[in-house]
Order: C-alpha cells, then sequence, then structure tokens
C-alpha cells in the first residue's frame, strides 16, 4: 500500500519536485549524481506516485533507532529527526508539504544506505579497481521496497561483506551490553603485583576481568570466556556517560576463594589472556601499562569499535584474494573467498618512522635480495656508526658506492663526517645472514617505498610491542606468505619460490596477477572465535582513548570517564 489512496493526491506536486531538482539540491553535494537518478528513477517508474506508506515510513523510524547496531548515529546520518518528517508526510494540511516530506524520507534512506555501505556509486564504474559499490539498479528497486514497509530487510545487500566488519558488528552489541549492565570500576593504582603476591586490590581485579567477560573456572587452572547473555540494541550516544555500580564476583566463587587478596595462578592466567588481548606483554603481572588497559572505560571501547566499523566501511572492497596487514596487531595476514589461510607476526615501522596505510598491489618477489640503504637511513643510522667504527661496513657485509661514477671504493677512504656523504655515497649491503631484508621480499611499488620483507633479527617477533623498523613490514615468515602468494599463482609456484631462495642468488619471481595488499591502522579486531583485541595505539592516533576513575572510599565508589590527559601523564612503556 503506498501512503495515500488517491493516485493523484500527490503525484503533481511530487513530479514538479523532482523535475525542479529537489532531490539534487537535497542529496547531490554529498552522494552524487548517481544516486539522484536512482532516486529520480524509483519515483519516475511508478509515475510520481509517493514511495512512503505508513508501514514503509514506521520501519524507516524503527532503522533509525537502531542504527547504532551498525555504530552510526541518526542524527549524523540524516541531519533531522525522522519521527517529525513522518509526521508532515501524513498530517501536513497541504499536499505540498506532504510531497517534500516523501522526498526527504526517500533521502533519509539514501543518506543510511549510504553511511552503512561506506558510499554508493555509479554501478560500479567509479571506482575501477578495488572498490565495488551497490549498483544504481539495485538502489532503485530496494528504495521501493523499503517504502512499501521494508526499510531495515533493504539495508542487507548495502553492508560490507567483510569477516572483520561482522565480528565488529557483534562486538559493538556485546560492548553495549557491558555497559547496560553497570561496565565496572577503575582499580587504583599501586605496586607491581606478581604471582603469589597479595595485594588489597586483588579482589577489584577480578571483578573487573568478570565485568568484561573473563571468568575463573576455581577448580582449573584455565582461562574462560564468560557467558554472555543476549545482547541489547537501540539508540546509543556516542558520549562519555557515569558507569553503575560494577560486577562483583558471585558469593559462591568468593567463597571458595582461601585468600581474595591473593594473585593466584588461575587468576594469572587470565590476566595474561587480558594482556594479549590488549597489546601487552603476557606475564601476569599487574603493573602500570596493565592498568591503564583494565582501566579504559567501556564507552571508550565501544568508540573504538565503531571507529573500526567506519575504517571498514571506507576501506571498500578488498578483493577476493588479499594480503591484510595491519599496523597496531603487528600481524599480516593472507585471505581467500572470505577465508584467513595464513597468519604471522610483523615488525613495524617505530613511532618516529611510522609505517603508512594505504592500499596497494602486490607484482613480485625478489629472492635474496640486495638492501639498497635509502638516503634518510643511511644518515640518521649508518653515518654515526661509520663515524664511530671505521670497519663497521666491512662487518656487516656493506659496499660503498660512489653515486656520481658507480664505483665502488672502500669505506675506509671515506670522511663519513662530511654532512654530504649520505648523498655522496650508497651503501648496499649484499645477500646473506647478516642483510637487513632477510632471505626474501614482497613489492607492491608505492610512492612510500614500503614493502614486505624478512628480518635476521627474528628475536624480537617474541616481543609484544613490535614497533622497531625504519617504516617497512618486517615478516616472522616471508618465505610462507610468499609460498601462500604462489599457490593461487598462474605463473610463479610454491616450489620456484623456495628454489630461488635456497640458491642464495639474488632472483626476481613476479606473480601472474596483481594482489591487493591492504596496510590498515585499526585498534580494534576480532580473532577466529570473534574476540575483540584492543591494540595500543602506538602512534598515538587516537586522542579519544578516555579512562574510568574510582572515586571515594570503597563502601561508596562512583565512576566517571575522564580523558586521558586529565589523568596525568601517560602510561610509560
Amino acid at each position: 500500500m503506498l501512503g495515500d489512496p488517491v493516485r493523484g493526491d500527490l503525484t503533481d506536486d511530487i513530479e514538479r519536485l523532482v523535475m525542479q531538482d529537489a532531490l539534487a539540491a537535497d542529496l547531490g553535494d554529498d552522494l552524487g549524481a548517481s544516486t539522484v537518478q536512482a532516486a529520480r528513477m524509483a519515483y519516475a517508474q511508478d509515475l510520481f506516485q509517493p514511495i512512503w506508506s505508513r508501514e514503509g515510513a514506521a520501519s524507516l523510524v524503527t532503522l533509525g533507532n537502531r542504527l547504532f547496531d551498525y555504530g552510526l548515529q541518526v542524527e549524523q546520518v540524516v541531519g533531522h529527526t525522522v519521527q517529525q518528517v513522518v509526521e508532515t508526510r501524513f498530517d501536513a494540511a497541504a499536499a505540498a508539504d506532504r510531497a517534500q516530506a516523501d522526498l526527504q524520507l526517500t533521502a533519509a534512506w539514501l543518506r543510511i544506505a549510504a553511511a552503512v555501505s561506506g558510499g554508493l556509486e555509479d554501478e560500479g564504474a567509479a571506482v575501477a579497481s578495488l572498490s565495488s559499490r551497490p549498483a544504481r539498479s539495485l538502489l532503485t528497486t530496494a528504495l521501493r521496497r523499503a517504502g512499501d514497509g521494508d526499510a531495515i530487510g533493504t539495508l542487507e545487500p548495502f553492508e560490507i561483506d567483510n569477516a572483520q566488519y561482522d565480528g565488529l558488528k557483534r562486538a559493538l552489541l556485546e560492548y553495549r551490553d557491558i555497559r547496560a549492565r553497570g561496565g565496572w570500576y577503575a582499580i587504583p593504582r599501586g605496586d607491581l603485583v606478581r604471582e603469589g603476591d597479595r595485594d588489597e586490590r586483588i579482589p577489584a581485579l577480578r571483578a573487573r576481568l568478570r565485568a568484561e567477560g573473563y571468568a575463573i573456572d576455581w577448580g582449573t587452572e584455565g582461562p574462560q570466556r564468560a557467558p554472555i547473555s543476549t545482547p541489547t540494541s537501540g539508540t546509543e550516544p556516542l558520549v562519555e556517560v557515569s558507569l553503575g555500580p560494577p560486577s562483583t564476583v558471585d558469593d559462591q566463587s568468593a567463597d571458595q576463594l582461601t585468600d581474595p587478596t591473593l594473585l593466584d595462578a588461575p587468576l594469572v592466567a587470565i590476566l595474561t589472556e587480558f594482556q594479549s588481548r590488549h597489546g601487552l606483554e603476557p606475564d601476569g603481572v599487574l603493573g602500570p601499562m596493565t592498568l591503564a588497559a583494565l582501566n579504559e572505560s567501556v564507552d571508550s571501547k565501544i568508540q573504538r569499535i565503531v571507529r573500526a566499523m567506519e575504517q571498514w566501511r571506507r576501506q571498500g572492497a578488498l578483493g577476493d584474494r588479499y594480503v591484510w596487514a595491519n599496523i597496531p596487531s603487528f600481524t599480516v595476514e593472507g585471505w581467500k573467498a572470505g577465508r584467513r589461510e595464513i597468519q604471522m607476526k610483523t615488525i613495524v615501522g617505530q613511532p618516529s618512522r611510522e609505517t603508512p596505510n594505504f592500499s596497494d598491489e602486490i607484482e613480485y618477489t625478489v629472492a635474496n635480495p640486495k638492501w639498497y640503504v635509502p638516503v634518510s637511513i643511511a644518515r640518521r643510522d649508518k653515518l654515526p656508526k661509520l663515524i664511530e667504527d671505521s670497519t663497521y661496513a666491512d662487518r656487516k657485509g656493506f659496499a660503498v658506492y660512489e653515486r656520481s661514477t658507480g664505483l665502488r671504493v672502500r669505506a675506509s677512504a671515506v670522511d663519513w663526517g662530511d654532512p654530504t656523504a649520505a648523498t655522496r655515497y650508497r651503501l648496499v649491503q649484499d645477500p646473506g645472514a647478516m642483510n637487513a631484508l632477510g632471505e626474501l621480499k614482497i613489492i607492491f611499488p608505492n610512492r612510500h617505498s614500503v614493502y614486505l620483507h624478512g628480518t635476521p633479527s627474528v628475536s624480537l617477533f617474541k616481543r609484544a610491542n613490535r614497533a622497531f623498523s625504519s617504516g617497512c613490514i618486517r615478516l616472522e615468515k616471508p618465505v610462507a606468505l610468499a609460498d601462500w602468494l604462489a599457490s593461487h599463482d598462474t605463473s610463479a609456484s610454491a616450489a620456484q619460490i623456495r628454489e630461488a631462495v635456497a640458491s642464495g642468488e639474488n632472483r626476481h619471481i613476479r606473480f601472474g596477477a596483481p594482489i591487493p595488499v591492504h596496510l590498515t591502522y585499526i585498534t580494534v579486531t576480532v580473532d577466529e572465535e570473534g574476540v575483540p583485541n584492543f591494540w595500543r595505539d602506538i602512534y598515538k592516533r587516537d586522542d579519544e582513548i578516555h579512562f574510568v576513575e574510582r572515586h571515594g572510599p570503597p563502601d561508596v565508589q562512583t565512576t566517571a570517564s575522564v580523558a586521558l590527559d586529565s589523568m596525568g601523564t601517560t602510561p610509560a612503556d
């Protein structure tokens, strides 16, 4: 059923508005000509009758109320209260006002579809390589279905198809449920607490971990995830709010504790799991960095999940087969047909030499690469060592070449204290055990001169914080990743790559088809079981992490979310 039983009631006014480009005036600046044309087609296909029935308008209001399920706010997406427009659509005295409201409801649904999908494009043609948005024909059909009463169901084809996004969407509901149950109190500052130590804050630690879904099986030594009740949904503000009383250890479990102030083995196991999920050294010690992570508020974590979902929407389509390197989690993964097939640790750029985030395409790999030291690295890292130790170049396997002539010169013959030395001479490290690039590098030509490669410093992969490089990404198992790339390739093969590496010779192997590679900076990811991990903001790009603090005496506790700056200094590594 359409909104008006008399066919000609609003058609003249709607036709006039459509032909006068009222939709273009409302939508053109932010959604583009293609989306405007799809809306025009939706009206024209039914001779300019209203699109929005009462059932459809009601479903659009419901969709607006549930928009935070997608990590969005209706006011920010639509810019007005949908309910008021619905009332104008069906109750206004003037037909022209009712017709205008019908177009406004159309614009609201299109803006929501654009926000959920990350953008509406022109039948997939506007973005040639990695992105493929819903086509205009789909948009027209979905719009009319929404107007008939299914505004929520019509969004499904527009949501991005991404396993991380899906997991984050579920995590958002879970953490909103935690928030509805009261969140958690902060744990006061204090001395380091190790296994076997006693501390008055241990009961607060147990309650804090339990509030986020961790639980201890009092009869075993291993960690468990506490069952989470069905998450709630509804409109949620993206602002910090006071939290209610935190969850506490149930009476039965508390009675079984021989000493509630003891950091015992079961609790250490849980704390270690928490540390691993937050990018911290999993040592089971309650120290300043672990305490800071424990004291991040539930509102802050919700906001981080929301930002991660928005990053995936902006990312667009990833490709059927692709490599994903996420900087804060220090991981690289290979995906095929929606399944993760390979994963390994990485080392990324240190904060003063950040690894950039961008997307490109892998073209070839190089076995036993030479390292042509960039001028910036030579000036900052190598020249001080060459000045201090005249044998450094020979010991580390560096050959020195004059840039102007290409001739090799002795390192001892160069005045490395000359300010122009880095630009006059090139350092080249031959393949071998000392080569900084390891046994293989994977190349996707880009303006940042960033690539994936191995490293002889394999001990660094044991660290939780692995921001040590000069910008490129070091791989824990470079040959394994190259093998995976070749296993789905028509030209290269894993055997060919392994033979090239074993030869000790510098060899280039080009892949038959480019493979998308995505370097991202996303501080919340989900693992294979859908459990969220909240990584450290190693480059300090996220200035909206907030903490919960406890105020007042222990028997009358209140909580409030406060900005990091108001806590004094940022916890040190």
